[in-house]
């Protein structure tokens, strides 16, 4: 079924299943070998970032993307170890679907550049047990950023999937 605008409306019973289901096929598909609990992530940001609110902040009187390195400055400025690792985890996460959106190879590198980074402290910078429970997930989607955009960008039928990565 198709919308006023030509997009596809999504029928599922519940979001959560059908970005598993989405994520586990697209993964299959592009043969990206990642573990459940990454995948499982990906799912779960996606059923997150399904709501616009959470992708995007109100600035300027409208929804807009806030810039990664903005974000990588509240990082920076962060008043304690656990605000900055909120504001990487962001960072990551807004970097894989910024990448998505991304017209240009420079864009979508920059974007795997900064979200590779935020999560590769991540990983190596988790010291605590409720961290460390999600080093290996941080750590696989530092690995292999560039993937996981596409990835992303695949189950979202976004334009921004890079066929080199």
């Amino acid at each position: 079924m198709h919308d006023r605008d030509g997009g596809t409306l999504i029928h599922a019973p519940q979001l959560s299943a059908y970005f598993h289901d989405e994520v586990q096929g697209a993964a299959e598909r592009r043969h990206l070998r990642a573990e459940a609990a990454t995948l499982h992530y990906l799912s779960t940001l996606l059923c997150q970032y399904a709501r616009s609110e959470r992708v995007f902040d109100f600035a300027d009187r409208r929804l807009q993307l806030r810039p990664l390195a903005l974000i990588y400055g509240d990082a920076l400025g962060a008043g304690s170890r656990r605000e900055r690792r909120l504001w990487l985890q962001r960072l990551g996460d807004l970097a894989l679907f910024a990448g998505r959106l991304g017209r240009r190879f420079q864009d979508i590198d920059y974007c795997v550049a900064m979200g590779g980074n935020a999560y590769g402290y991540l990983q190596q910078t988790a010291t605590r047990p409720h961290e460390q429970a999600q080093a290996a997930v941080f750590g696989e989607l530092a690995g292999g950023f560039g993937q996981f955009v596409d990835l992303v960008a695949t189950v979202t039928g976004g334009p921004g999937a890079r066929h080199d990565a």
